[in-house]
């Protein structure tokens, strides 16, 4: 998997590909080992198309589409994880990648922003998988040391999640 992480940051490099990890490796990335096979992105709007023809000339496939998603699997004679971008607005990005954490070999939003996003996932109607979205939330803050005691933390928390996320950060 290392191998592919890093040719994934070979192209964002060589190409100029903006992008940030998130999902499993992201949580990995910033503390807390979560075994994970696909990689997911988080990219701007503006580097869709871009994004999308360096993935097909990897031999990707495009199988799900979203105004917010995308969605590759590799041609089946790769034995290649899934690749996942989430699309935000340029300037949601901008503000993400100003808190970046150099995590090797791909950057993460801050474990703070990355845990904002994990909110924002959770209270979305159709998510499926939001107890493992809390696993990580919890690990992350264990494993960073976070503390509701921060109010810039709290503020963070209190803004994506609601009390019912204090509450449940708390127990």
């Amino acid at each position: 998997m290392q191998s592919f992480l890093t040719t994934v940051s070979n192209l964002i490099r060589e190409k100029q590909l903006p992008a940030l990890m998130i999902g499993g490796h992201a949580v990995t990335a910033l503390g807390h080992p979560r075994a994970t096979y696909d990689l997911d992105l988080l990219i701007p709007k503006s580097s869709t198309e871009a994004w999308k023809i360096e993935l097909t000339s990897l031999r990707y496939q495009l199988f799900s589409e979203s105004s917010n998603f995308l969605q590759f699997e590799c041609h089946p004679t790769l034995p290649l994880p899934p690749v996942d971008l989430m699309i935000v607005d340029d300037s949601v990005f901008a503000n993400l990648f100003a808190t970046k954490t150099d995590t090797t070999p791909i950057a993460t939003p801050s474990v703070i922003s990355l845990i904002a996003l994990k909110l924002h996932a959770i209270n979305q109607p159709s998510r499926d998988d939001k107890e493992k979205d809390w696993s990580d939330i919890i690990a992350l803050i264990r494993s960073n040391k976070l503390s509701l005691d921060d109010p810039d933390f709290s503020a963070t928390i209190l803004k994506h999640g609601g009390q019912k996320a204090i509450d449940r950060i708390k127990a």
